[in-house]
């Protein structure tokens, strides 16, 4: 796979595979022509997107002469109408797949006026897909040799890591708000009711990835924990932790080595007012839509990819209310239970808007207390910095 977003991919990177005679992969594979409009032509084609989509994901790049595999120029793709071609493909892929599958395609202009194609299709996590054209009833997977169709025993690994993940992620998050409740947490936390922040790369539950977390010991100033100004870092058994405050902490972020993130505050949630101990809307909103972009930079730092799942919850807040402005507290209601774990939302952009993805939350959040949904966000969606 080129080691550029889709967008970012230009000339010059097509140039430096042919220069460097970076061979086809596991993650790419080169095409001088586009599809042809036989029925063998669309078969083989989408034998190479579900592999892709079934393995690790990877780019099929159309309008690059190759040898045994070595890309030997770049020759560009014989089409009147590329974007027309595009749609072309788009039809095959959403009739011959089942099910469906994510992919992005990028027209790249090179010297002489000709085009490449490239179609990064990423790795599925709701596979293994099969291909459907036709009759052809087949699945596939890929190596550094090339596609190839799955036997029994990886189509059976496949459908089990399906529906595995999930169940593995749901595992890990109701351990870890366990032990949080327990104040059990790499550093001491402040209080009893506590906001938590997860990202969690559906592959850190897919396989063993390790990312060179220790990073951050080496440039704390990388790796700021969730509501802080100030911070420290430390190396621990499972990655690395910042954390603002000291015996106890008010707040910390621990990188696992794995790619999880997991951001905890002690004292974002927890204000009294006038007898009353409330939730400040603005605050806390406004703390979880800065710092989840820093979850994402830190996943882009690392090397991580998506789809990654957000999760939010809410420990030790039974009793509380919500805090609707700064000048008087409308009671709303009390939430009647101790925890709220919030469901989680698949990202698969790490350019999402925070405001996209944990509106939803939030709402549910403000439903707790009484309230329709967040007073913080206009009518489309965007947070409204009130004061």
């Amino acid at each position: 796979m080129i080691q550029r977003t889709l967008e970012q991919i230009t000339k010059a990177d097509l140039e430096a595979l042919v220069a460097s005679a970076v061979p086809e992969s596991k993650t790419i594979d080169y095409k001088q022509e586009m599809p042809g409009q036989s029925d063998a032509d669309k078969k083989e084609f989408l034998a190479d997107v579900s592999s892709f989509a079934n393995t690790t994901g990877g780019d099929l790049v159309f309008g690059v002469t190759e040898a045994q595999g070595v890309p030997t120029g770049i020759s560009g793709v014989l089409a009147a109408d590329l974007d027309l071609e595009i749609r072309r493909l788009d039809s095959i892929i959403a009739t011959g797949l089942d099910p469906r599958i994510r992919y992005g395609t990028k027209i790249v202009e090179c010297d002489g006026g000709v085009k490449v194609l490239v179609l990064r299709v990423e790795r599925s996590w709701i596979g293994p897909h099969r291909v459907v054209f036709k009759g052809h009833d087949k699945f596939y997977g890929r190596n550094s040799a090339g596609k190839y169709p799955l036997d029994v025993t990886e189509l059976r690994s496949a459908f089990t890591l399906s529906g595995t993940v999930n169940d593995r992620i749901k595992a890990f998050r109701t351990d870890r708000i366990i032990a949080i409740s327990n104040n059990d947490t790499p550093i001491p936390l402040l209080s009893e009711a506590k906001l938590i922040l997860h990202c969690f790369p559906l592959e850190s539950f897919s396989g063993q990835p390790q990312y060179d977390v220790l990073q951050y010991s080496r440039d704390p100033g990388r790796l700021r924990p969730i509501h802080s100004s100030g911070w420290d870092v430390r190396i621990n058994l499972d990655g690395v932790v910042s954390y603002s405050g000291l015996n106890p902490a008010i707040s910390y972020t621990q990188v696992y080595r794995n790619g999880i993130i997991e951001a905890v505050s002690g004292a974002l949630l927890q204000h009294e007012h006038r007898g009353r101990i409330v939730i400040p809307s603005i605050a806390y909103e406004r703390e979880l839509l800065n710092y989840l972009p820093e979850c994402f930079r830190i996943l882009r730092e690392l090397g991580g990819s998506t789809p990654v799942v957000v999760a939010l919850t809410l420990t030790g807040v039974k009793g509380f209310e919500m805090g609707v402005d700064q000048f008087g507290w409308d009671a709303g209601q009390k939430i009647r239970t101790d925890t709220i774990i919030l469901p989680e939302t698949i990202v698969n952009d790490l350019n999402a808007s925070a405001s996209e993805v944990l509106k939803p939350s939030l709402d549910l959040i403000w439903n707790a207390c009484g309230y329709s949904g967040s007073k913080n966000f206009d009518q489309s969606g965007n947070w409204v910095n009130r004061r």
